[in-house]
């Protein structure tokens, strides 16, 4: 699990399965993080060229389930 604050008031959490190979990203404003998907796969590309642990073969398909959305600016 990584968190990432969006903005300085904002957070949204990227959740990596070692098992399935996949990740999700987590929004409760339901923004489009697609970058940050990009930029963690980008990451374990280059962690890859260091660990050989061929960690660095997950899915190429961003996933972004609904989840509950935020209201206001302090029910996260």
């Amino acid at each position: 699990m990584l968190p990432q604050c969006k903005g300085n008031n904002h957070w949204v959490l990227l959740v990596a399965s070692v098992m399935s190979r996949t990740v999700t990203i987590y929004d409760s404003l339901g923004g489009n993080n697609k970058a940050l998907f990009d930029l963690f796969c980008q990451f374990m590309c280059q962690r890859a060229q260091i660990v050989k642990d061929g960690l660095e073969k997950f899915s190429s398909e961003f996933k972004a389930p609904p989840c509950n959305k935020q209201r206001h600016g302090n029910s996260c």
